[in-house]
């Protein structure tokens, strides 16, 4: 067994707070560890640390700070392994409240309160056994292009996950950030047939994120920004659309560029104030930090961020699924249903 996870089980089985993570297409596994339970928050973003945020901006960010943590590097060697997705079983209740709550987000597209709002949901799944290492180990042999993680603090609970969205790196004066919507089931075509409704509303996420951009008020100030052609990404057993941005970021306050971009159009809506606040009159849950952000900041002055997404809290005997997905007024109900369930899939299969 790795130091790393060695280090991971005696923090864990100590209710002491710590987190891991392998940065998408390398091979190196970083973490830290601290040595108690106290729960520090950040609210400027000027700490030198690795940052858990919440999807409402309004609540506070949990911060591990570099000075109070034991930080630890080594090189992981992936294995091929088997971690076909499980079949799922419909649950009559939670598809009813789900294409309830997406026909509520169209009928509020077509009356004009927005444009696209993310809807989701929790699938609470209940545990027969469940080891910590060998869940993130599948996690990390199986998701080679995402930010894959093990997050813990007594206080709070207990995450993983691999996400395929990246919300912002900085490095020196190089901005890159991307846009991210879509998702069909992956069946052998890397490059399959994209829908109007799919390649909608990934134009809105970049449409919105070339605005912000653009209105110098954000406090975002780039040059020679560009954005790369649309392409298909494959994470896990889902096919997304992503296009990159990139350009040369002048001063900038980082709490005020994280407020502009987050939430995005790919886990919120557009427009961002009346989609997110559709969200929270109707989800009826906390999505807590499912959507938010996490990653480090301001390390040898950079900074890499992503969104919180295909994760899972697990709670004793019990994993909380977090899914949800994009919707436009051309959103067919029954196929956003399905559409949660491939993305549940993808976690059970490492569960």
């Amino acid at each position: 067994m790795s130091l790393i996870f060695k280090k991971i089980v005696a923090s864990y089985h100590k209710n002491l707070p710590f987190v891991c993570f392998n940065k998408p297409n390398t091979t190196k596994l970083k973490a830290y560890f601290g040595d108690d339970a106290s729960l520090r928050y950040s609210d400027s973003f000027k700490e030198e640390g690795f940052v858990f945020a919440p999807f409402h901006n309004e609540n506070p960010s949990i911060v591990f700070l570099k000075e109070t943590s034991e930080v630890m590097e080594e090189l992981y060697i992936k294995n091929s392994i088997d971690t076909s997705d499980s079949e799922f079983k419909e649950y009559e209740s939670a598809k009813n409240s789900h294409i309830a709550l997406v026909l509520a987000g169209i009928d509020a597209i077509k009356s004009n309160s927005f444009k696209k709002v993310v809807l989701s949901r929790k699938e609470l799944v209940t545990l027969t056994s469940f080891d910590l290492l060998q869940v993130f180990e599948n996690l990390l042999q199986k998701y080679d292009h995402a930010f894959v993680y093990v997050w813990f603090h007594p206080k709070v609970g207990l995450w993983m996950g691999a996400t395929p969205e990246r919300l912002v790196t900085l490095k020196n004066k190089e901005f890159h950030t991307t846009a991210l919507a879509s998702t069909q089931n992956y069946e052998g075509n890397s490059n399959p047939i994209w829908g109007n409704k799919e390649i909608k509303e990934h134009q809105f996420v970049i449409d919105y994120i070339v605005s912000q951009i653009k209105d110098q008020q954000n406090g975002i100030i780039l040059k020679n920004f560009s954005i790369s052609d649309t392409h298909t990404i494959k994470a896990g057993s889902l096919l997304h659309l992503k296009a990159d941005i990139k350009g040369e970021i002048e001063e900038f306050e980082l709490k005020n560029l994280l407020n502009t971009l987050h939430p995005t159009p790919a886990v919120c809506g557009l427009p961002r104030a009346s989609a997110k606040s559709f969200i929270l009159s109707n989800e009826n849950y906390d999505r807590t930090f499912y959507t938010g952000f996490l990653g480090e900041i301001n390390i040898n002055s950079e900074t890499e961020l992503f969104v919180n997404l295909r994760c899972v809290e697990i709670d004793g005997a019990h994993a909380n699924i977090y899914v949800g997905g994009g919707i436009t007024q051309d959103s067919v109900p029954e196929k956003e249903w399905l559409e949660t369930c491939h993305k549940t899939n993808t976690i059970k299969s490492v569960l």
